[in-house]
Parts: structure tokens; C-alpha cells; sequence
């Protein structure tokens, strides 16, 4: 062969391998559209003197959520991954560790790291090792002043996991937007304390909030309730004054709290779902000649009102089963001159019940869509027709309860034992504040240094009210309030004051000096915060 022929085959075989390497590169940059990634997330390590242990539930919760993509990223069940670790029985948790967890749970990719307190300073070592594919770890680290930051932070590496399991590129958003006074900050920040302002004192646990017209002055009131009272006051902006106080007799148990023009009279009602040991005893008051008087009273029913995207407010009516707890078909109640009677069955999926209930076009899909609170907290998004969308993994929402004997009457139950508590999810808030035609969710969440679940003994932790939008196939955060010490019993959003500007008005239960709130104890003391959003 010549020289020539030599060289250019020579430079033929090189081609060739640019190509084929080339072709191979870019293949294995692809990822099958029809494959899903099954993600291990291992328990953070957590060093520090303080007992942080709780934090684990929380770092899974954000992770979880962040990094599952419906039809191509599952989160291996937890209890899964805690049992193979009980089983490998490992001295210590590295990386070597990790990949033989993730192979036993049959994972393609393991999350494992550690959380580490001194004094008020944190920091977050935290990895993502891929078990299936030969690449290099994905990892991060942060130290900062605050969990707050280090949660963030984590959140961030949650959506570069998802990014570099699915080969994509982390997405970008716009330049961070604030509202005209400069305490709206959109891109997973808070309502800073600008524009933030706190009631006085309140010597009674507030159970229930809501906002409205109930005097026909064409003024907004704020309407609170405790056990078995409610309270109206007037309010212009700075102060709040007491304007009347109505008393239930002591046997109420009050459930939760709606201010609505639900009759469409003109003035708001105030409209109460309460039982009477167990019994449903839900009343409606009106204001008529200079004075609140029930319009219905001792109603069979529980009551919410539901803010439906055609319609407007609607008065929801739901049963009590015979177990005592809220069951069967969703109806509308209609107003017929002078009561409301039941009307046509809500077309609404089995799961929901009328608490902690929302309707709107979240996804901008042209139908409304369906939001709720489940018994455990969990938010969940479905269609009209029922059929399920999301679901989160993170614990939201404000939670009342009653107890009930009714579930406790079978055979085997002694006759001594505590009733049935049956817990009532709060409220659910689907506003369009940003003016772009499609809603955003608006919840709280409620965080205890001893879990989430509302229970007989509690040490209280923070609170924070969220505003989530929809992108893509979930929502994620676009704002949330500062972390507030207490628990947020009941929240809304309404034009209030003399100026009637838009406001976040929320109903906190403030901890003692024990650390305790007044839904655990005796020494009951409450708040009203007032969050500008205009």
C-alpha cells in the first residue's frame, strides 16, 4: 500500500472512531423516555448537641417532592430503604455503604448525607451516587447561618438531582418579581416584615378566621371563633376594636368558621359547622335590624363554603355517618326565601370531603380542577371527573378536631376507653394574586419540634403559610410568609382596612414559656398577623 493510501486510510479509520465515539456520547446523553428512574434517599446523618432527629422527616419531604417526576421518577418507599438497612446492619454509612442499600432496593440512583449544627451555624454535605449508570457523583455543600437557608439549599440540589437523572438542564426562571411596596418575592422566598403588623394579645385560643361584610356598612369585619364563641371586630387598618361578641352555650364544640354571602342578599353570613356531643348542631347568622340572628340553627350538617370558579361562593352541606364521622355525597345548599334546603349533588371525587376543599383551573387546562387536604395532611390535586393528578409528600394545613363515641360502639371496644378524635383539615385558598388568570394555592404549614400530627401532648414549633404555583407537573413554592413561632389556626385573603387593600390576615395560637400552645393546655393566648400582599 502506498503512502498515500496509508494516510487516507489511516485518516478514514480516525473519522471513523470520532463518529462512533461521537454516536455513543450522544446516546448515552439520551435517556429512554419510557424508563423509570427509581431514586433511594438514605436517612441524613444529623450532628449536633441539640436532638435534631426530626429534621430527617423534613429533608425527606423536600427531597421526595422536588425530585419525583410523574412517569419517570419515582422515591423508593422509606420504609423499603430503612429495612435494607436493617438488614445490611452497616458501622458506619459512606458511599460504599449506599451503593450496596441502593442495589438491594433496586435503585438507580441513592441520596445520602448529612446535616451538622454548632451553634447557629449549619452545614449540608449531601450526594448522589448512581448505581445502574457508570457517573461521577452529583453532590453539594453549604454552610449557613439558619436552617432556613441549608432547607433552601437542599431544595436547589433536589431540582439538579432530578435535572441530571432525566439529562436535562436545571431550569432557569426569571429575575425575581416583588410587589409595589418590596415584601412579595417571588422565587421560593417570603413575605418579609415589610408590611407585616401583629394584633394585641388574646386571651382565648382561635379556632376558626374568616373576613367579610356581616353589618352591611360595605366594610370587611374579621370574624374569629374559639370552643363555643365568636368574636366581630371592626377594623381600620392599624387597630382592631371589638364590635360584638356571640356565645354559644358551653356543650358547642365550634369546627370551623365561613363568612360568605351565600343567600345573595347583599350581606356576608356567618356560618358556623359546630357539634353538639355527637351530634352536628352548624348554624348560619345573618344581621338583620341592627342585630345577628340564625337564619338556620341545630342543622344535621356540616357546612363549608366553597369558592367555585363559576359560580361564587357556595354554601356545601355534607352528612354525619353513623360512625360519627363526615361522610356520602357533597350537596349545595340553596337559599328558598327564608332557609337553605339541600339542592343538587356536587360532582366532586369519593376522596373529598367539604373540609379543606378547593376548586379553580390550577393547571390552565381551560376546567377546574380540584384541591384538597386528605386525613394525613397530604395535599392532592385531581380533575373534576376524579381522576388523580399529585399528590404531595409534604404534611400541609391547619387541623381542628371533635371526638366522637359513635365509632367506638362494636363489641370489643371497652366502654372506658377515649372517644374517636376525628381530625377536620382547615382551610385551602386557591387565589389568582398575581393577576396572571390562573390561581395559585395558597396553605399553611405547621411544624412541632415532635411531629406533625395533631395529638393530646405537642411542643409547638414554627408556622409558615405558602403560596404555590403549577408548573409543569406540580407546584412549587412562588412565595411564603416568615417563619412565625406558633400555630396557625385559620387564615384569608380579603380586601380589609379603611384603604381595603388585600391582605393575608392569619389567626396564630402563640406558644407559652414551656414551648406549649394553647390547643395542649390551659394557658391559651392568640394573635392576629396581617400580611400586605398589594
Amino acid at each position: 500500500m502506498s503512502a498515500k493510501k496509508s494516510a487516507r486510510f489511516l485518516v478514514t479509520i480516525l473519522l471513523l472512531g470520532f463518529m462512533l465515539s461521537f454516536i455513543s456520547s450522544a446516546q448515552s446523553q439520551d435517556r429512554n423516555p419510557d424508563k423509570v428512574y427509581k431514586v433511594a434517599i438514605l436517612p441524613f446523618l444529623i450532628h449536633s448537641q441539640e436532638n435534631l432527629d426530626y429534621l430527617r422527616d423534613g429533608i425527606f419531604d423536600i427531597l421526595a417532592s422536588r425530585i419525583s417526576v410523574e412517569g419517570k421518577i419515582v422515591v423508593i418507599d422509606r420504609s423499603l430503604v430503612e429495612k435494607a438497612l436493617y438488614e445490611e446492619k452497616p458501622m458506619r454509612l459512606d458511599e460504599e455503604v449506599a451503593a450496596k442499600i441502593g442495589a438491594r432496593v433496586e435503585a438507580d440512583y441513592v441520596i445520602l448525607g448529612s446535616i451538622t449544627k454548632v451553634g447557629d451555624y449549619f452545614s449540608l454535605d449531601s450526594r448522589l451516587l448512581s448505581i445502574t449508570e457508570d457517573k461521577p457523583p452529583l453532590g453539594t455543600f453549604a454552610q449557613t447561618k439558619g436552617m432556613d437557608d441549608v432547607m433552601n439549599k437542599l431544595g436547589g440540589f433536589a431540582e439538579e438531582i432530578g435535572a441530571k437523572i432525566l439529562g436535562r438542564k436545571v431550569a432557569t426562571r426569571a429575575p425575581a418579581e416583588r410587589g409595589s411596596s418590596g415584601h412579595i418575592v417571588r422565587e421560593r422566598s417570603r413575605l418579609s416584615d415589610e408590611g407585616f403588623k401583629r394584633s394585641q394579645v388574646f386571651g382565648f385560643e382561635i379556632r376558626g378566621l374568616d373576613i367579610g361584610d356581616v353589618d352591611g356598612d360595605k366594610k370587611n369585619e374579621i370574624v374569629v371563633m374559639d370552643r363555643s364563641n365568636l368574636y366581630i371586630f371592626k377594623y381600620d387598618g392599624d387597630k382592631l376594636a371589638l364590635f360584638q361578641t356571640i356565645q354559644a352555650e358551653y356543650q358547642y364544640t365550634f369546627l370551623t368558621l365561613d363568612v360568605a354571602d351565600v343567600n345573595n342578599d347583599g350581606i356576608a353570613e356567618i356560618i358556623v359547622s359546630a357539634v353538639v356531643g355527637d351530634d352536628v348542631r352548624s348554624f348560619i347568622l345573618e344581621w338583620e335590624e341592627g342585630r345577628f340572628r340564625k337564619i338556620t340553627e341545630k342543622a344535621g350538617w356540616f357546612f363549608r363554603v366553597l369558592e367555585h370558579p363559576k359560580e361564587g361562593p357556595i354554601l356545601m352541606a355534607q352528612a354525619m355517618s353513623s360512625e360519627g364521622l363526615p361522610s356520602g355525597n357533597i350537596y349545595k345548599m340553596v337559599w328558598k326565601k327564608k332557609s337553605f334546603e339541600k339542592g343538587p349533588r356536587l360532582q366532586l371525587p369519593r376522596e373529598t370531603s367539604v373540609f379543606g376543599l378547593a376548586m379553580g383551573d390550577l393547571r390552565g387546562t381551560g376546567k377546574p380542577d380540584v384541591v384538597f387536604l386528605d386525613p394525613k395532611g397530604h395535599l392532592n390535586v385531581f380533575t373534576e371527573n376524579g381522576k388523580d393528578v399529585w399528590q404531595s409528600r409534604e404534611v400541609y394545613g391547619t387541623n381542628n378536631y371533635y371526638e366522637t363515641r359513635k365509632k367506638l360502639i362494636e363489641p370489643y371496644v371497652p366502654a372506658e376507653s377515649p372517644p374517636y378524635r376525628v381530625v377536620i383539615p382547615g382551610r385551602i385558598l386557591l387565589r389568582d394574586l398575581d393577576g396572571d388568570g390562573r390561581p395559585q394555592i395558597v396553605v399553611n404549614k405547621n411544624e412541632f419540634a415532635s411531629g406533625n400530627t395533631l395529638e393530646n401532648t405537642k411542643a409547638i414549633g414554627k408556622t409558615t403559610v405558602f403560596d404555590l404555583v403549577w408548573e409543569e407537573t406540580r407546584p412549587e413554592t412562588n412565595w411564603r410568609t416568615r417563619e412565625i413561632n406558633g400555630y396557625i389556626a385559620d387564615y384569608q385573603i380579603k380586601e380589609i382596612g379603611d384603604k381595603g387593600e388585600r391582605e393575608l390576615v392569619a389567626g396564630v395560637i402563640m406558644p407559652d414559656e414551656s414551648g406549649l400552645s394553647g390547643l395542649m393546655n390551659r394557658k391559651t393566648e392568640s394573635t392576629i398577623m396581617f400580611f400586605k400582599l398589594d
